[in-house]
């Protein structure tokens, strides 16, 4: 409220608007992204929900049950079935961030009515809606009654996407205000509203055109600086009441998390590229990757490196190259580990052996 309120007043600092240039370049850059990635772009929509979900989850940590990342695993399953709250709050987060990534939902609307539906889906069968937060009083007859902050968020929001669809502030700008007004205003009567806000605002941008929410994780890389967001969140706040916030620092550590952000899509797109343009077979292209891995290792090391190959393929590589004494395996199942027995030559040509022991002499 208050943000918004004064928002015309301030100006972008000259570093920030070079900044925000720079992420604008990268966005520019969607079409490319969009063609490169249409065939596995399913895949990493499914991905980055679940990697989201699961940061999005462990910042409600002090408030509910850790759960095991091989359970959250399974209860991004839609056969699964949540055994207490704290798995069904995860559930919830996990079918929000699908219906944020997929296009077949509808486009999320700047609106009180939306806003709600979206705290609903969150705590549905694990905590009480919230109602809005009474806020102010007014005069009657008898005694002045409290009212309801519903109202004046309606016409907060109001402004809100006036100011977007006029394109009088940046949007990136726009919606970093947006979001410590709305935590500020603590619109619902609990404790949730900053994660509520902060949620919004990745929406948002999402609504404004970066794409690579779909294929890199926000709330992974957020949640890895948590403390450092939790204190730029305080900062923002300070004096927010007069309308004086303190926002340009909080703007420009997310503007670095995006940009890391397209920063991994870029090493990705060169990676997709090249596989793309590889004129030699997946199975062969796999065999390189791990006569490059370290000398132990897993399928799912060769996975991070190539998430798109069959298990097949890579099942396939595996049994070959143990065939022809190439790796041994140190196991069975999903955990097994490999070890390379020829790993590469020395300095005289020889071939090293590598039997997953220390050799010293």
């Amino acid at each position: 409220m208050n943000c918004i309120k004064t928002i015309k007043t301030k100006s972008i600092p000259h570093d920030v608007f070079i900044e925000m240039t720079k992420l604008y370049k990268r966005i520019g850059m969607n079409e490319y992204y969009e063609d490169l990635f249409s065939k596995s772009l399913d895949y990493y929509k499914q991905k980055t929900a679940e990697d989201n979900a699961k940061s999005f989850y462990q910042f409600f940590s002090p408030d509910f049950k850790h759960i095991p990342s091989s359970r959250l695993s399974s209860l991004t399953l839609d056969s699964s079935v949540a055994n207490n709250r704290s798995e069904q709050l995860f559930k919830n987060i996990h079918q929000v961030f699908r219906k944020i990534h997929y296009e077949s939902y509808e486009p999320f609307k700047l609106e009180v009515v939306e806003i709600r539906e979206l705290v609903g889906y969150l705590f549905k069968d694990v905590i009480e809606l919230p109602r809005y937060r009474k806020y102010g009083s007014k005069q009657s007859l008898l005694k002045p009654a409290s009212v309801s902050i519903r109202e004046v968020f309606e016409n907060y929001l109001e402004d809100v996407k006036k100011m977007s669809k006029n394109q009088v502030i940046e949007p990136f700008y726009l919606y970093i205000n947006f979001m410590i007004d709305f935590i500020n205003m603590k619109v619902y009567d609990f404790k949730y509203n900053d994660l509520i806000g902060t949620l919004l605002f990745y929406i948002l941008l999402i609504e404004s055109g970066l794409n690579v929410s779909y294929y890199i994780g926000f709330f992974p890389k957020l949640l890895m600086i948590k403390e450092d967001y939790n204190k730029l969140l305080h900062q923002s706040s300070f004096q927010w009441e007069e309308g004086l916030s303190e926002v340009v620092p909080l703007t420009k550590f997310m503007i670095k998390i995006y940009k890391r952000m397209y920063d991994d899509l870029n090493d990705l797109a060169r990676d997709i590229q090249y596989d793309k343009d590889l004129p030699i077979k997946k199975s062969d292209y796999i065999e390189n990757i791990i006569l490059k891995m370290p000398e132990t290792f897993s399928k799912q090391d060769i996975r991070k490196k190539h998430p798109l190959v069959s298990d097949s393929t890579i099942n396939r590589t595996l049994k070959r190259l143990q065939e022809d004494n190439v790796i041994r395996s140190l196991g069975k199942g999903r955990s097994a580990k490999w070890v390379k027995i020829v790993d590469n030559k020395d300095d005289k040509g020889q071939l090293k052996l590598h039997l997953g022991e220390n050799n010293d002499d």
